[in-house]
Formats: C-alpha cells, structure tokens, sequence
C-alpha cells in the first residue's frame, strides 16, 4: 500500500511548508468569458465563477471546470465534478439568483456547449454519456441523439447552427457545417473554433483557417517554428498567442495578412503568457514567471517592460529569473529557465524538470514551490527539450515518437550544463516531472545513476511496454512511437524506466527515488509506478511511494495541491542534505 501521511517533519521540511503555503496564497486568475472569470481568489481553496467587476456568483463545493454563458448573460452552462476525477456533470447558474442547478444525467468531460440564440436551450456533445444532449433549460427536458461507433463528437461556435466536429479512431478531424451538412474542412487536430466578423476561425494542428458564415474558406495561416497556445477574435481580426525559440509572443492577423507579432516580456527574466482573451475594452493577457504569481492585464501592458511591483508581489530577497543555454550532444541549443536565489554560493541544490512530449511547451510558468524553494537557498531550472513546442511542431517531433530517447539525451544535457556552469553538483541535482515528464525524468535518472542525488514523479507512465494499462494509455502511442512491431517493443524496453530500474545492478548507487500517485486520476494508472518502486528496493535502492488523496490528473483543491508540493519539497531537502533537512 502506498503511503499517505505527511512528509518527516524535519526544521527546513516545516519552513518549506509555511514557506509554500504562503506562496499558494496568491489569487489564480482566470481570463474573462463574455461578462465572468473562472478562477481561484486569495487564499481561496477553490475556484469559483465571479463577474469579471469582480463580484462573486457561486463558489460550490466541489470542482467547476469549465463556463459557457449564456448569449444574453442571465445563465452559464457549467461542468462541476464532485471528486477530482474529471469525470463532471453540466450545471446551469442562474446569475441573478446565484443558484446552480445540476442535471446528474447529463455527464461531460470539457465538452463544448452550444446556447441556442434566444438563451433557451443548449446542446452540448456528451462524451461521457456517448450521445448529443439538448436541454431546455427553462423546463429541464433533456433530448439524446445516441453517437454511433468508437468516433469522438464535439459541438463548435460556427456557421448558422455550430459546427459538428466527427473524428473516428485514430483518423483525421472532419468539421461539418450543420446548418448545410457540408464538409468544412479535414484536420489532425482541431483545438478550437471561435465566431469573427461575418464568420469563423478554425485554430487546428497546422495553423488557423477563416472561414465565412456560410462555410467557404478565405485564408490559412501557419508559422512553422510557431506553436500556437491560446486564441482570440474581435470584429475581423485575430489574436493568436503561441511560443516561438522558447518565448511567449502574440501574433495579430487581419486578412489572412500578418501584421505584427509582439514578444511578452517583463521587466527582468523570462516570463510566460498562459492566455489571451477579448474584453469589451479590449485583449487582456495572463502573464507569469517562475517568481511571479499570473496577474490578466491589457495587451499593451503584457508586451512592453513592467516591474515586479506592477505585476505581482515577489520574494523581497531579490530572487531572479534567467536562462542558461546548453549543447545537446548532436549540437542542438537547449534552453534551461532557471530561478536562482540573489546571493547564492555555488553549487546549490537545484530541482531539474521538464516536460518534453505531445507539442506541449515548457514555459516559465508560476509554480508556488518555485519561490518556496528558492527562498530557503535552492534553485530550480526548467529544460526546454525535443518533444515539446517550444520552437514549432519540428521540435515536438524531434522528440516524439521513435524519437523520444532525444527528449531524454536533452534532459541529460541540461543536467550536465548545470554542472559545467557551476551551479550544481550531482550529488545536489535532484530530476522532478509530472505525467509525461516524469516518465522523461526517470527515464534519465535511471540511465544515468550517478549523474543525480534523487527523482520525483507524479502520475507518470513509467512502464512503456504497457500503455493500454492506463485509461487514456491509447492515446498515447503515436507519442511514443509504439505502432505495435517487434523494432518498436525493443526500443520502447530500452527507453520504460520501468525495464531501466529492472536492469541496474543489485547493489549499485542509484538516486533516491519519490513516485507519487494520485487517488483519483482518470488518466494514468498507479501501477507502473508501483512495480518501479518495486524494482528499486529489490536492489537496494531508497524509493518511496505515496499517494495523494483526493488528488486527480486535473483541476484539484488547494490542500490536495499543497501536499504534493510540500512532498517534493521535503524530498528534494532531504535527498541533497539542505540544511535542516
């Protein structure tokens, strides 16, 4: 059984704890959606929904994942799940009364919501319960429309009644116009659709297509060395928030023409922008840093010079943000975000993640045991290595698929351009990932023992042999390159930490090794990191398991949240021999 119980209390354990807590205090702001905001308040547990002047509508029990209000505002089609499952059911507020209304047959999983004009009813593609629901919202009668075979439906804003997104099994994405049953067009992915002037934009896996109402297309747009994170429209034009050589940039389109593209900087480091939304005073940015908790604020504030004091409170030690560039071993650039303490002597105890799969970049995001762990002397670096989208798709897929030990030679070299720049030692780096990035995380540890001090994964897949274990595990393969043949098995072995811890030898130094898993996770499965476990101590390695409960793959309650950083943290002390620890 894994354990549950807090972490050993230990003098610089407890102040690592006070120290995040206070850090997790801070507001987690959620851009606005026609009128209202989904987000955590201070020292919220939370999120709740809010007008976007600031006034409260509901703050249930429970966990709000996604809002949809209404054309006329006066309702807002919510997904609520009790448990940290992700597993939700639709909910209709009404705003005047602040009242929630759940209708427990309806069950969703971020599934858009299409309202009808006139605010009556909605129709929403529930996946859960594999059919096309519309519900009369005044009445409450519910209406299905079965979905037939193992595709995937989605309801989308666009054309005259919303656009039917149909992707089978492994195939392409069709858009279908509903109101003419004609086909818009086939993509890999769609991520979104969006209404603008006298039509609607498709932001797909190669770029952003426009669209009249009636369904011709006018123009694409594609970037190459671009990966696009966030959109938004207003009147004829288009605001596409990406990443480009590892840094936030906001691209404007009018026209199918590019007009201008603006980095996202700060005043000092590094910084992320992780979305962009349209108000009715205009495009509003939500910006952060390592060291810098998210603040929304207007366009032209996100893209020119501000101070920490303009944006959000920060360590009053002085702690900065910067980057360290390093060589892969096939002469490739790799850069490491790093969050150092001002008057640092070196080497120092760094905590070393990633992410590296899926086209997913690792920005330099807002973490609450980032400054927690800086205040108390440490440092930690982020690693902008192949298989994520940091510099466009060619980056994603120079790490994925058969490719996917480059993510893992890339995260070694970060590892070893710490070393080289003196901030570290091996016996004082520590490798930490979640998901996909725990699996890279302790893949490298484990090919390189002695190169680290310790490993921390949570919710990671660390058994490649065995992908289909996990709920979502199909999903997965394509990332992985597992297509099922004899050459992809034997290098899927070589690269599972799973059959890595199983090869070392018994008695050889190995890193101290933390696997978390997560009590409610409809994602990924606790297994592998059970046998991993398993494998380290029969050969006489220090690993532990824990569990997080009420902890899930998504959205989770701030306790759950606080207990996963503080177990890192106490890790990490622990392992490098902080003092205190």
């Amino acid at each position: 059984m894994p354990d549950s119980s807090p972490p050993p209390r230990t003098r610089i354990a407890d102040s690592l704890d006070t120290a995040l807590r206070g850090w997790e205090a801070h507001e987690r702001p959620g851009l606005p959606v026609d009128g209202f905001v989904l987000g955590r308040r201070p020292m919220r547990p939370r999120t709740g929904l809010y007008r976007v002047e600031g006034t409260t509508v509901i703050e249930p029990d429970g966990h709000l994942l996604r809002i949809t209000p209404s054309p006329d505002r006066r309702r807002i089609a919510v997904e609520w799940a009790c448990r940290a499952d992700e597993n939700a059911v639709l909910g209709i507020v009404d705003v005047e009364r602040k009242e929630l209304r759940l209708h427990e047959r309806i069950g969703v999983r971020y599934d858009p919501v299409l309202w009808s004009a006139d605010s009556s009813r909605l129709e929403v593609a529930a996946s859960r319960e594999r059919a096309i629901v519309e519900l009369d919202v005044a009445s409450g009668r519910i209406a299905r429309t079965p979905v037939a075979g193992a595709e995937r439906v989605r309801l989308l804003p666009g054309g005259a009644k919303g656009l039917l997104a149909r992707r089978p099994d492994g195939g392409p994405t069709e858009l279908i116009d509903r109101s003419t049953g004609a086909s818009v067009g086939r993509y890999g992915a769609v991520h979104r659709t969006a209404i603008c002037a006298e039509g609607f934009v498709v932001w797909h896996d190669r770029g952003i297509d426009r669209f009249s109402c009636r369904g011709a297309h006018r123009w694409s747009w594609h970037e190459p060395g671009l990966r696009i994170t966030d959109l938004a429209s207003s009147g004829d034009g288009i605001l596409a928030l990406g990443v480009r050589d590892g840094r936030s940039v906001i691209v404007s389109l009018s026209d199918g023409a590019f007009r201008e593209v603006r980095e996202v900087v700060a005043g000092h480091g590094p910084v992320a922008a992780t979305g962009i939304a349209m108000t009715d005073e205009g495009a509003v940015v939500r910006v952060e840093a390592p060291l810098l908790p998210p603040r929304v604020i207007p366009l032209a504030e996100a893209t020119a010079p501000i101070t920490n004091a303009e944006l959000a409170p920060v360590s009053e030690d002085g702690s900065r943000t910067s980057t360290l560039t390093v060589r892969a071993d096939d002469g490739a650039e790799i850069t490491v975000i790093l969050a150092l303490p001002r008057d640092r002597t070196d080497p120092i105890p760094v905590i070393l993640t990633c992410y590296g799969g899926f086209g997913v970049p690792a920005l330099p995001a807002f973490e609450p045991t980032i400054p927690a762990w800086v205040a108390h002397g440490g440092g930690y670096a982020i690693a902008q290595i192949r298989g994520g989208g940091e510099r466009g798709n060619e980056w994603w897929w120079a790490g994925s698929g058969a490719r996917k030990q480059r993510a893992v030679d890339d995260l070694a070299a970060a590892a070893a351009g710490l070393c080289a720049a003196g901030i570290t030692r091996p016996e004082l780096l520590v490798l930490a990932g979640a998901s996909h990035g725990g699996c890279i995380a302790a893949a490298c540890g484990l090919e390189h023992p002695g190169s680290f001090a310790g490993i921390a994964t949570t919710a990671a897949p660390l058994d490649l042999l065995a992908l289909d274990a996990h709920p979502l595990g199909h999903l997965w393969r394509d990332e992985f390159g597992d297509d099922g043949t004899d050459e992809s098995r034997e290098r899927l072995r070589r690269l599972s930490p799973l059959e890595r811890a199983r090869s070392l030898r018994p008695g050889q130094p190995v890193p101290a090794f933390l696997g978390i898993v997560l009590a409610e996770d409809t994602r990924v499965a606790p297994d592998d990191t059970r046998r991993v476990i398993g494998a380290l101590r029969d050969r006489g390695g220090r690993a532990e398991l824990w569990e997080a409960g009420d902890a899930g793959h998504g959205i989770n309650h701030l306790d759950a949240l606080h207990a996963i950083g503080s177990r890192i943290l106490s890790f990490a002390a622990r392992t490098t021999g902080m003092a205190g620890a």
